[in-house]
């Protein structure tokens, strides 16, 4: 493995999925290369050697692939260790208070009426505190522990259904998980006796989102296969398609009607500007209940 690696790892590094059918192949791999850079993360010489070399080569990211071969590490490893370093650098440094000053005197020239702003002054200036401390560590943390690429997939999938489920509750609704996995819907939330079937899915980064499940890949599976192949997501399948934030927790609330009225092109390929009336839009919650009734009755 560490010879194999060691001569390949340009290569690896440049296209990873050229590695599916080797042995050892993509998987095996990018799990040596993890294990190998959670060890050197104990080195604190490791962490100053990496931040040197990112310094020397401008703190260009088209470099960090440079970086990652010659310490023989996965440069996706790379990239994230160096992003959470200056991040915290970032956060040691700014002033958050004096931060939110600036923002409040933004907001306050926005307003016309000045009795008006300083009704919501206070209340503002605590949300902005903490808004801002969220942003200058690079939203919510993920994956402190380096787990590997496939079981952490798995397991931010499901923190997204908890986010939306705990963000549910906060806003007053009944909200409970599904636990069957293969069920074509994640949540359930009760409102006025009206159970709404939600479907959840997480983003990150990017700005599209698609009513259409994943292609089924992974070593052995055909992805060209039929049933393999990722299906449209309608109102047969739930009521409300929910894309949740994982980086901030903002929760986008799509109505399935909105899903079913695009086309099989445009449904994979929805631009997040092009939906933000559901963004954190909790009345639709109510407004799909409310017709679900009326159409029941």
């Amino acid at each position: 493995m560490e010879g194999f690696i060691k001569e390949y790892i340009e290569e690896f590094n440049k296209k990873p999925s050229e590695f599916k059918n080797t042995e050892p192949n993509e998987a095996e791999i990018k799990e040596y290369l993890r294990k190998r850079y959670m060890t050197l993360l104990d080195d604190e010489n490791f962490k100053v050697k990496i931040l040197q070399k990112f310094e020397k080569l401008e703190y260009k990211k088209s470099k960090i692939i440079d970086i990652a071969n010659e310490e023989i590490l996965y440069k996706g490893d790379v990239e994230r260790f160096l992003e959470t370093q200056i991040f915290i650098e970032a956060a040691k440094k700014i002033n958050i208070s004096e931060l939110k000053d600036v923002a409040l005197a933004h907001i306050q020239k926005t307003f016309s009426d000045d009795k008006k702003f300083k009704f919501i002054q206070n209340k503002l200036s605590k949300v902005l505190e903490k808004s801002l401390f969220v942003a200058t560590i690079d939203g919510f943390s993920t994956n402190l522990l380096n787990i590997n690429s496939g079981v952490m997939t798995a397991n931010a999938g499901d923190s997204a259904q908890f986010l939306f489920i705990a963000r549910a509750i906060l806003a007053g609704f009944n909200a409970s998980n599904v636990d069957v996995r293969s069920s074509r819907y994640d949540a359930i939330v009760d409102f006025e006796n009206i159970l709404l079937r939600i479907q959840i899915k997480g983003i990150s980064s990017g700005d599209v989102i698609s009513f259409k499940d994943r292609d089924r890949g992974g070593q052995g599976i055909d992805h060209t296969h039929e049933r393999n192949k990722g299906k449209r997501i309608t109102s047969k399948d739930c009521d409300i398609y929910v894309a949740v934030d994982k980086q901030v927790g903002i929760c986008y609330i799509i109505p399935m009607s909105y899903a079913d009225s695009l086309d099989d092109e445009k449904c994979t390929k929805v631009k997040l500007q092009c939906i933000q009336s559901y963004k954190e839009n909790w009345e639709i919650i109510k407004e799909v209940a409310r017709k679900k009734q009326n159409y029941t009755h």
